[in-house]
């Protein structure tokens, strides 16, 4: 990054790191696809369907044998053949693309024989044991499937005493499925958080997002908010997106109207100098910056800005275990961390991808104290999930209309806080 105060806040983590004689010989990207065998989709959320994940594995080799693996958003842009023969100590400190640097970290933690997360505790004692919430709500319907499954709130209440039984504190969901077809309100949806919060009881803790490829209203979340509210919420996760300052004044007036639940948000900042506004007037209670789209490196500055805010660090962590692996080191490495997400939709890149991935035990991940982030890819990845090309996201074709209709009301709301 170009700000000058994002270098300052990274030279501690940096300089006190040291440096090793490493050279980079070459950069290997593999992308995958998940789609499951059945036609099944992964998400039937807002008025969308999704019918597969693709990620992509970035792999650097070393001439000294090391090899770091990280997560791709996306297809990485440009040639990276120019960081062959670079140390990766030296790389580090340039904004690179996520998947390049986060592979970079770990080489970096094998150079150094120390875990990833014990090398970003510059000022801190590291926590290895990780809180983790369980994100999921992205495949209940309001409508009956006729598959002889459970929909609407039902759906939903058997999806979180689901999580509950599995150890987990905490689920977050989406609002359903398209609303004007269900003719569904906020106050219609506070009738099914009250019979949400019936079901898990009060010793649960609940999170409500942003609907599924659409946007609250502000006045729709003046709605919810009393109501989640009373309800003992968690929080409430940008529902109205990370649109910049032109929000802030509605963003607090909702806060006032929720005074017992965060506002989470920030998933889409993309650095620091783009999260610095929000932390200042701390209009989220919890940044939700990623690994998978920041890095390793700028995530930590994100951090570290944040805690001087007194904002708390709970990462987006949403398409494969290559996230899981770089968050949960973040969180575990910088004092603010707090929780990481762990999606819990159909998607075997949440476990398939590594020989012996992280795992949840009553909600916790207990990360180990191997150098790097102390992963190993499957063998063969492509052969198991040999990459689809095409796109992932259509119409859900019970309402093909109502896609368009929802871009146009984010379009709107875009434009009510365009700078």
């Amino acid at each position: 990054m170009s700000d000058g105060k994002v270098t300052d806040i990274a030279e501690p983590l940096l300089d006190g790191i040291g440096r090793e004689d490493i050279t980079i010989t070459d950069i290997r990207v593999t992308p995958l696809s998940y789609r499951p065998s059945d036609g099944s989709y992964v998400h039937e959320c807002g008025p969308v369907v999704l019918t597969k994940v693709d990620v992509n594995v970035v792999e650097v080799f070393t001439a000294q044998g090391l090899v770091g693996i990280g997560p791709g958003e996306g297809r990485l842009t440009g040639d990276v053949s120019c960081l062959v023969g670079e140390n990766p100590f030296d790389v580090v400190r340039r904004s690179l693309a996520n998947g390049l640097d986060v592979a970079c970290w770990d080489i970096i933690g094998k150079a150094k024989g120390q875990p990833v997360y014990a090398l970003l505790a510059t000022d801190t004692t590291p926590n290895p044991q990780v809180h983790v919430y369980a994100s999921g709500g992205v495949m209940w319907t309001y409508y009956d499937r006729g598959d002889g499954k459970p929909y609407g709130v039902d759906a939903l209440i058997e999806e979180a005493l689901r999580y509950k039984a599995l150890g987990f504190d905490t689920f977050k969901w989406r609002p359903g499925t398209d609303w004007e077809e269900a003719e569904m309100t906020p106050t219609k949806l506070g009738d099914i958080c009250r019979k949400l919060r019936e079901a898990v009881g009060s010793d649960f803790d609940l999170g409500l997002e942003k609907k599924g490829y659409d946007s609250w209203t502000f006045d729709e979340c003046l709605e919810i908010a009393p109501i989640i509210n009373d309800l003992g919420f968690l929080f409430f996760e940008q529902p109205m997106g990370d649109e910049g300052p032109a929000q802030f004044e509605d963003y607090l007036r909702i806060k006032e109207r929720m005074p017992n639940v965060m506002l989470w948000g920030g998933e889409r900042f993309r650095g620091l100098s783009e999260a610095r506004p929000w932390l200042e007037h701390q209009v989220y209670d919890a940044v939700q910056t990623d690994c998978y789209r920041l890095g390793v490196t700028e995530n930590w500055r994100v951090a570290r800005a944040a805690d001087v805010y007194g904002v708390r660090m709970v990462p987006h962590n949403w398409s494969s275990s290559l996230g899981t692996m770089a968050n949960t080191h973040l969180v575990a490495g910088v004092p603010n961390g707090t929780m990481c997400e762990f999606f819990m939709y159909p998607n075997e890149f949440r476990d398939g991808l590594f020989k012996d991935p992280y795992r949840p035990v009553d909600g916790m991940i207990t990360l180990s104290d191997k150098p790097g982030f102390g992963m190993e890819l499957i063998d063969h990845p492509a052969q198991r999930f040999p990459y689809i090309p095409g796109p992932n996201t259509v119409a859900n074709p019970r309402f093909p209309h109502a896609w368009e209709r929802a871009r146009a009301r984010e379009e709107q709301v875009r434009r009510r806080y365009a700078a």
